[in-house]
């Protein structure tokens, strides 16, 4: 347990050397300024009646969160796609695994580190742009923790590919696989809202079979969920649309995204061991 502890923490001050997540908190503070005098003159525009403000600042933050979910995943995938692979090329896992050191605690420990980082990351995401939105427009989201625990999650699940992907392919292609694949679970989410607006029974099947394979998708959906004023549930503005959500995922879909997870990783660790060094 030491072990996987010590590797948690230099995986964690090697994310932090390599300034990935200082680039990415560049990013994200640009995005949060441009969001802020967006969000500033959609709640005084004058051609706007109150209500159809009341309507358009939540569905704002959705559209903005949405990009933030993009940018976490990207995030998940950039710095778990060098995690294993890299270390292979360069040497540095031969002269640890070497040691009284089981591949597992190298794996695990890895995970551990990259998850810790990314949800200081994510917290950072949701903290800044709620706290800009509640500032500039007087709007504050109903379930504020919920969208960001529903933001890290979609961030682990990506995180967990790209360290699976990573313990056979390269960097490169690991990170361009992973975000392909999110993009993907992305796409299905909007060809099942496509086929549940068209009463289209196969096309809303091809999103509830994505969001079991990968389930990115249904993770977004909570954060939407979170961020959604009853009163647009109650008129069910925004009805079968990719950024609207009836209802929280349900708590076997959770306990599923979690046995995912560990399904995963196991896979990862079997990968891993198999593989020479």
């Amino acid at each position: 347990m030491s072990q996987t502890a010590t590797i948690a923490l230099l995986t964690m001050r090697e994310a932090l050397r390599r300034k990935l997540i200082a680039a990415f908190l560049g990013i994200t503070i640009a995005l949060v300024v441009l969001s802020a005098w967006g969000f500033d003159r959609l709640s005084h525009s004058r051609s706007l009646s109150s209500g159809e403000v009341a309507v358009s600042v939540p569905q704002a933050l959705i559209l903005f969160m949405f990009m933030f979910s993009f940018v976490v995943a990207l995030s998940a995938s950039t710095i778990s796609s060098p995690a294993i692979s890299a270390e292979i090329e360069s040497g540095v896992l031969q002269s640890v695994a070497t040691r009284p050191v089981r591949r597992a605690q190298i794996l695990l420990g890895k995970w551990f580190g990259l998850a810790a980082v990314l949800a200081a990351y994510a917290a950072a995401v949701c903290a800044l742009e709620l706290v800009v939105v509640d500032v500039v427009s007087g709007f504050t989201p109903p379930d504020p923790a919920g969208a960001f625990g529903y933001l890290l999650a979609e961030g682990l699940v990506l995180l967990t590919v790209g360290l699976l992907l990573s313990t056979r392919l390269s960097a490169l292609a690991t990170g361009v696989v992973a975000v392909a694949l999110f993009g993907a679970a992305w796409l299905a989410g909007v060809v099942g809202a496509i086929g549940a607006d068209l009463h289209l029974a196969s096309l809303r099947e091809v999103d509830s079979v994505a969001r079991y394979i990968l389930p990115t998708d249904g993770l977004w959906h909570g954060v939407i969920y979170a961020l959604e004023p009853r009163t647009i549930l109650a008129n069910a503005i925004g009805h079968a649309t990719p950024f609207y959500a009836s209802g929280p995922p349900s708590w076997t879909y959770l306990l599923w995204c979690a046995v995912w997870v560990v399904a995963a990783l196991a896979v990862a660790l079997l990968v891993f061991e198999r593989r020479e060094l």
